[in-house]
């Protein structure tokens, strides 16, 4: 006759700054969320409605309750909830980056590619809140809610190239304001003074010093 497999498959924490080093949670989840969310910021400068500007997607977002239990066992739960706990610990040297805590890979269960909302899911604890329920007589927790943030710490495959750039601003019109230098302009159409001779070229100006209220300058689209 015909046996199924029935073992339970575990939500499975490896560091990947040290794959040896791995656990399982005690329990699995009930539940857990992704939160994904896209930036938009209005244009400065326009002198009609501002439009938005796209600006990038953020990172994703996996939080989720876990529950760790060591009452038949009499055993310290935080054991247990300190194996989470040690990945917001500064472990890792990053050389020319600095040091920082470890990034982790989650994973369990299949993976949904279509979406990408699924596991593995490569990321860095953001947050941990631990919540101790039931003692022993001594004051030992024996019992623990645990809620935890990871945020994606690689964005996925191909989806630099399918966005935007973070900091690329489009071509638009400017029209300057009483005592405005070209510099001042440079700042609030690209958020970076240096590059107001860009200005200057494309409007032909040669003196930065002399400009008239109400004239209308050309400004590029850049990528900083």
């Amino acid at each position: 006759m015909p046996t199924t497999n029935t073992k339970l498959n575990k939500l499975k924490i490896t560091n990947l700054d040290n794959p040896s080093d791995w656990f399982e949670v005690m329990f699995n989840p009930t539940e857990y969320t992704f939160e994904d969310s896209s930036k938009w910021q209005d244009q400065e400068g326009s002198r009609r409605r501002p439009e938005l500007q796209y600006t990038g997607g953020d990172r994703k977002r996996l939080s989720m309750e876990l529950f760790f239990d060591t009452y038949e066992k009499k055993e310290d739960v935080r054991l247990y909830t300190g194996k989470l706990a040690k990945l917001l610990v500064v472990t890792t040297d990053d050389k020319n980056n600095g040091k920082r805590p470890p990034k982790v890979e989650l994973s369990w269960g299949p993976g949904d590619t279509a979406t990408n909302t699924g596991f593995p899911f490569q990321c860095v604890l953001e947050t941990l809140k631990q919540q101790f329920v039931l003692f022993t007589g001594e004051g030992m927790p024996v019992r623990a809610k645990v809620s935890v943030t990871f945020k994606e710490f690689v964005l996925p495959a191909g989806e630099e190239k399918r966005e935007p750039k973070r900091r690329s601003f489009p071509a638009q019109t400017y029209t300057v304001r009483e005592g405005e230098t070209l510099s001042q302009i440079a700042t609030a159409v690209w958020k970076d003074p240096s590059k107001w001779r860009f200005i200057a070229e494309d409007n032909k100006i040669n003196n930065p010093r002399i400009l008239r209220p109400g004239q209308s300058l050309i400004v590029r689209a850049i990528d900083s």
